[in-house]
This record gives structure tokens, sequence and C-alpha cells, in this order.
């Protein structure tokens, strides 16, 4: 820049080093400016760079885990195309080796015919001529049943066996079943049988349910099993008893009731074509029913049979004798069968070994030291150890230690809670304090200790979790109550664990097992049995939100309803549920107008199975069998879309009782929040002093079912009044519920719009808009693709789990 000195002089070296001074200021001053914004400008990319670089190593490492796992995944389809190619070629073989023995044996047997013909042929014409009129000719033979040539009518032979095609069997095939003895222990096995008999293959094709087992005192010689593989009839009867459906004890046969027969259950095929159970198949004979056992004599104890002792015989009126203590019953026909009522409810899940556990087949046994029997006690110590006994496991963790930080996290939180005034949460917290004081005074009373209740080999750290062995000793104590049980809790425990053990096999799991064990069959028939029945939700219970018409107007409401919170943890529940109350007396069913189809008394109800669109998580033991209840619609339809028939009156998850109003839903969604499919959610229709209301129930889980509604703010409810249409599409079970404006205000102020519903089921969807019509809704239908852009639209958050105010 130019120097000025001023005052029209000329510069001077004073002036001129000044000027410098000052020039070199500045540059210094700008020079700091861009280094300072040099700097701060390359740290933003160093630093974006070294991002980008983990970015790019970390994506690197995935790219090679995704070829690693591609490189995998080729090979195991190429092991599978080898697999798959080897056996194609060698079922080819097999099949191509039969073919060839058939036709061998075919040709033998037409030989075999020729020949006899040819044999025939030359007796009679070396035999003497006899006068004609000795037989007339419209009974060529007098023996009844028998053909010309010493052919029966039914085309055997009369001094031959029955003609056998032989049948094809793969090697190597796994056994069928397994027998075992009264004690639990493998007897033998029960392999697929070398017959083209039509019943044969049937029953091999057949889902096993569970072992053959004998009766008590009762065992099999190597010589009894063979002859399964050799009698077609005593292999029935053994298939009969692994696959079909075992009796209760008012509708065995006579055979079973009077301890006849090998097999400790009366079990057989809800079947016309199969009128004998298990035992009577083993006996060649058919059931007969309890009303007769007065009228016979009783049976004397069943002696196994060695093969050499086989012999059967067909009597002239069908019935079959053998050398068995057994009666010989008479076959009855197939209309008269009564083995199973008419009408009975037996299922797979309710039948499945329900004999109840008493002193008379307990299979508990020990030496005074250890326990010899059953294969899952054999080896545990009968007095109760500790660390210092030589059976305990290393690495087993002492329990009191584990339990006593969590008891005392609960004991803190809910002594939180009290000191802020938090009453939603003292009564769920305080219910995990008492589960822990249950648990260490448990751990102190018991006689036995929590790693004794079955051997090592099905034991499991997981066993003593907070909840889980809260649930074993609840169990237990529950059990001490039981006037039914002539054993001790533990007997009774043990016992049902063995029977658990057999029929789950390599499944079983000791800590889910005892977790879930409230819901097992034979626990809930003890409870039953006793006068405890499952809590649940009673059919035709009503419950009033707390944001509805009734509640507005004062309506009582005494049942108290408790937001859910995690049991096993000491955290918030990532599952959004709020249980109800207690339930209250079932009330008596309302008449069902219109809907409720009449049967005669001759004419039974049918029934329907329908599988769920996405059913929620199902825990693993035996529920209650569903039912469908007939209903159906009067009138001709405007649409056939919307025609259905029946509805299920059984809750898939908790085994509830569910009534014709109301309808389970997959999930749920509005403008501000969502229910997903891992919650058990209906719509239960409320017709409350002039309310008319769809209200959303959801059902918590916990020690027992409980159902409730979310608290405020969240709100899926639906009243009558504020519904202008549903729309619906034949090929989804989504809808949308189209509300009128501004008739439900959400906490921001705005309204909370429409809600879009998915069913569990396209027949709960039709029974659902089947009755919204009868109520004067408007129903629209559109395509589905327009359902869909809707439900895709909405992406509100999942309903979260705080427990934030109480629901009176």
């Amino acid at each position: 820049m130019p120097f000025d000195p001023g005052d029209d002089r000329r510069p001077v070296t004073q002036d001129e080093e000044h000027y410098w001074q000052s020039i070199r200021q500045l540059h210094e001053q700008d020079d700091e400016n861009l280094d300072a914004e040099y700097l701060n400008t390359a740290k933003y990319y160093m630093a974006r760079l070294t991002e980008l670089n983990l970015e790019k190593t970390e994506l690197e490492r995935r790219a090679l885990e995704v070829h690693r796992a591609i490189t995998r995944e080729h090979r195991h389809l190429e092991e599978l195309n080898e697999r798959f190619q080897n056996t194609r070629m060698e079922m080819k073989i097999q099949r191509e080796n039969h073919h060839i023995q058939l036709a061998v044996w075919f040709n033998e047997q037409r030989r075999k015919e020729n020949d006899e013909r040819v044999s025939i042929a030359a007796a009679a014409l070396a035999a003497p001529r006899r006068d004609s009129g000795l037989v007339e000719p419209s009974h060529p033979s007098k023996a009844p049943g028998v053909g010309p040539n010493g052919i029966n009518v039914n085309g055997e032979h009369r001094n031959g066996a029955a003609v056998t095609i032989p049948s094809h069997v793969r090697p190597n095939q796994p056994a069928l079943t397994m027998i075992v003895d009264a004690l639990g222990r493998t007897v033998g096995p029960v392999n697929r049988l070398a017959s083209s008999n039509r019943v044969v293959t049937y029953l091999s094709s057949l889902p096993q349910k569970r072992p053959v087992q004998l009766r008590d005192g009762l065992t099999f010689s190597h010589n009894d099993m063979r002859a399964i593989g050799e009698v077609e009839d005593k292999w029935k009867g053994a298939i009969i008893q692994a696959t079909g459906l075992v009796r209760k004890q008012s509708q065995q046969c006579t055979q079973c009731a009077s301890g006849g027969g090998p097999f400790a259950q009366c079990v057989g095929l809800d079947m016309p074509e199969f009128q004998a159970c298990g035992n009577c198949a083993w006996q060649s004979s058919n059931c007969c029913d309890l009303s007769s056992v007065g009228q016979m004599p009783p049976a004397r104890g069943f002696k196994a049979l060695n093969a050499q002792d086989v012999h059967i015989e067909r009597a002239v009126n069908g019935s079959y004798a053998n050398g068995a203590a057994t009666p010989i019953v008479p076959s009855r026909p197939g209309s008269r069968d009564k083995s199973f009522a008419e009408g009975s409810t037996a299922t797979d899940e309710m039948e499945e070994g329900m004999a109840p556990i008493t002193k008379a087949n307990l299979l508990l046994k020990h030496d005074g030291q250890v326990f010899t029997h059953p294969e899952c006690m054999a080896g545990v110590p009968v007095n109760k150890i500790d660390q210092t006994h030589e059976y305990w496991d290393s690495t087993w963790p002492d329990i009191v230690p584990m339990i006593e930080p969590t008891l005392q996290s609960w004991r803190d939180k809910l002594q939180t809670a009290l000191e802020k005034g938090q009453t939603s949460m003292k009564f769920q917290l305080g219910r995990q304090v008492n589960r822990g004081e249950t648990i260490l005074k448990f751990l102190q009373d018991a006689d036995f200790c929590p790693y004794q209740l079955v051997g090592k080999k099905y034991m499991m750290t997981r066993l003593v979790s907070y909840d889980t062995i809260f649930r074993l000793a609840d169990t237990l104590r529950t059990l001490e109550g039981f006037k039914t049980l002539d054993i001790t809790p533990l007997e009774w425990l043990r016992q049902r664990l063995q029977e658990l053990i057999i029929s789950d096999g390599s499944e079983f799991n000791l800590a889910k097992t005892i977790h879930d064990f409230y819901h097992d069959t034979k626990y809930v028939a003890l409870r039953l049995a006793n006068g405890k029945k499952s809590i649940g939700r009673p059919s035709g219970m009503k419950m009033t939100p707390k944001d509805s018409p009734n509640s507005a107007r004062g309506t009582p409401n005494t049942k108290k309803r408790k937001l859910f919170i995690s049991e096993e943890f000491p955290i918030a529940s990532q599952r959004p549920l709020a249980p109800t109350p207690t339930p209250q007396p079932q009330p008596q069913p309302q008449p069902q107008l219109q809907l409720q189809t009449q049967f005669p008394p001759s004419q039974p109800q049918f029934r329907e199975s329908e599988t769920p669109l996405s059913a929620p998580p199902t825990p693993e033991f035996a529920r209650q069998s569903k039912k469908l209840r007939t209903a159906r619609i009067s009138g001709k339809f405007k649409d056939q879309d919307l025609y259905y028939d029946g509805f299920t009156d059984i809750d898939d998850y908790s085994g509830d009782d569910v009534g014709q109003h109301d309808w389970a839903l997959n999930r749920i969604k509005c403008r501000l929040n969502s229910v997903s499919t891992g919650v058990t959610q209906y719509w239960h229709w409320i017709p409350d002093n002039g309310e008319q209301i769809f209200e959303h129930q959801v059902l918590a889980e916990g020690d027992t079912f409980t159902w409730g509604i979310y608290a405020k703010p969240v709100n899926f409810h639906l009243e009558l009044e504020h519904i202008q249409e549903v729309r619906w599409a034949t090929d989804t079970a989504k809808v949308i519920v189209v509300c009128k404006e501004g008739v439900v205000v959400s906490p921001d102020g705005e309204p909370r719009g429409d809600l879009l519903a998915e069913f569990k089921r396209d027949r709960t969807k039709r029974r659902f808009l089947v009755f919204c019509r009868k109520k004067g809704i408007e129903l629209v239908k559109v395509e589905a693709d327009v359902i869909q852009d809707a439900w895709d639209e909405y992406e509100s958050p999942d309903v979260p789990a705080l427990p934030d105010s109480e629901i009176e």
C-alpha cells in the first residue's frame, strides 16, 4: 500500500521502518488467520476420513464374511445335490431290484397255479364217476364259503395260506416307535412291517405320539419282540398304542378295564375302520363296552407270549382265539362300538398321557442313599445336598447369592416408587419382592436342593433364575394344598417330569418346562380336580375403558387394572401389555339373535379348524382344544364375500374362552401408535347403558393370563357413533375404519384419525363386517391395493411399555 507521511513532506528513515513493521504485523495476522482456518477445516476432513476408513474396514470385513458365507452355502448346496443324486440313484436301484423280485415272484405263482390245475385235472380224470344227483348243481361244495377246486369265495385256497405280495421296505429305516416297561426303560423297537396289507401301510404312516408302555410287572422277552415283527395283529396293537388316542377311564373297553392285555393304557384310533384298541388288536379281538363288564367273566392277568406259543385260529363266528389268558370277546358291528362316546371331545392335546399320577403308579425308588428309578432320577441323593456334598457339580452356582442381589434391586425400586408416590408401581414391585422372599424361604425350608429335582443329565443352571425358581417353589406350594394327592408334591412333580422326558425326548428342557409348568396338562387337570380354576378372561366380562362415555357418567367400576412390567428382570418390559383384575364369576351367556343356528339333539355340531394368518408366539405347552361354535348368517347375502360359518371360541395363546362378540386382531395402528403381532389383542363389543363400543383388550403375560386395556393416551377403542364407514377388500384381512372428524382428540390436540386393523383370520374379518353392517355402519368395498397402500403410509411407533398411570 502507498505510504503517506503527511504534511506534504518527504518520508524519512524512521517512517520507512515504521511502515515495514506495520506491514509485517498485518501479514503475520493474515497468515495466522489463514493457518487457523486451514487447520479447522483440515481437522473436519481428517475426522471424516478416519470415520470413512473405519467404515471401509468394517464393510470389507463384512464383505469378507458374506463372501465366506456364500462359499459355505455353495458348498452345502453342492453337498445337498450330491446326496440327492446318490439317494435318487439308490432308490432307482432298489426299485429295479424290487421289480425284478416281483416279476420272479409272480412268474413262480403262475407256475404253481398251472401245476395245481394240471394235478387237479389229472385227479379228476383218474377218479371214478359218481351219481351227479348226489350233489346239486347249485351247491358244488357243502363247506360254507368254499368254491370249486377247493378255492374259497374270497380267493384263498382252503389248504393254503393267504396270498401276500412281497413288500418293499428300504434298509436301515428308523424304528417306528419304542416299547418301554412300566419304569420307562427301553425294551426294544417296533420296526416297519414288510407287508402289502393296506392297513399295515396306513398305520405305518401315522405320526408317533408316545412310546408303547407295558403294564406294571410285565416285560417282553426276545421272542416276544420277534413275534411283533412276525404276527400282524401284534404289530398293529403296538402301533395303535403309539399313534391312537388315550381313552378316558369311563371309555375304556372291557379288556383294558379288567387289566387284560400287555399295554398300560387303553388307546384306540377314533375311526370306524379300527374297532379295536391296542390291547384288543394284540389279542386279535374287538373292543367291548364297559356296560357289559358285569356280564363277562373277569379277565386274568396277561401273560406275554413267546413266538412259538403264538397260535391264531379263526372261529366260525368271526372272533379270534389265541394262547393268551385273556378271554375271547366276540366281535360287534362297527355301529355299536362305543369305545369313544358320541360327542366325545378327546383330542391329541387332551389325551396325551392323562392317566393321573398316584401312589399306585409311582416310579420313584431309592436304596436309602440315592434314587435308583426312574432313569431321570438315577444317582440323585435322597437327602438334601449343599456345596460340600460330593454330588454337587462345580459348575453349579450357589443359589442364595444369585437371588439376593435381584431381590434387593426390587426392594430398592419399591422404596423409590413409594418415596416418589408412584402408586401404579408399588403393587407390581411389591409382588416381585414377595417372590424373592418366597424363594429364600423355599430354599431354607425345602427338604431338597433344586439341583436335586432331576438327575445331572437334565440339570441346567437356568433352573435357578429368579422367575423360574419361583415357579418351582409356587408349584410345590400349590400342590401341598391338593387333597386328591396320595403322594408328596415333590414325588408328583418328579414323576410328571419323567413322563415329559419320555414324551419330549431330546427336546426336553428342564428350565422351560418348570417356567411354563402352570400350563402343563396334568397340572391343569389336578388344579381343576381340586377346585382351583386357571386364571383367565371370563367369557362375556365387560371392561369399561377410562376414556369411555361411561366413565364420564360416573359408572362405578370396581375392577382395578394394573400395568404390566417385566417379571424376570427389574427393567421395563418390551411388551406393551396391561393386565386386568382377577376374573369375576362368569355371567350367563346372552342369547345370540339371528346368528346362532339351532341343531336338533340328534345332530351334533361340527368343528372346523382355520389356520391364522400370523399367530402370536405360542409357548410349547399343551392347550385346551380349540372349538368352533356354529354361527351362520340368516338370509341371503348381497355380497358372498361376507359369508362366514362358525367362530373359534378358544383363544389360541391363553386358552381362555372368547365369545361371538370378540374379534381377534393381528395388528392395529393409528396416526400415533401401533400394536404388533407380539401382543394377543381383541376388539370386544360392549353395549352398556346406551354406550356401544368396540373395546380394545390385550393379554398380559405373567404367572397367570390376565386381560386389560392400555393406559391413556393409548386408545384403540371404537365407539359406534364415531365410525363413519369401514373399507374392506376380498383378498386381505386388513380393514380401514374411517372415523368422523374431530370425534377422538389425541394428547397433541389433533384428531386421532382413522384406525387400520388386521384381523387374525379372514373369517374374523367377515364376522366383524357383518356385525358392523347390522349396526348400521356403511361398508365400502375397495381394492386390496388401496388398503395396503394406506397401511404402508402409517409409520407410527409401537406402543411402549411405560406404566405411567394406573388404570382404574
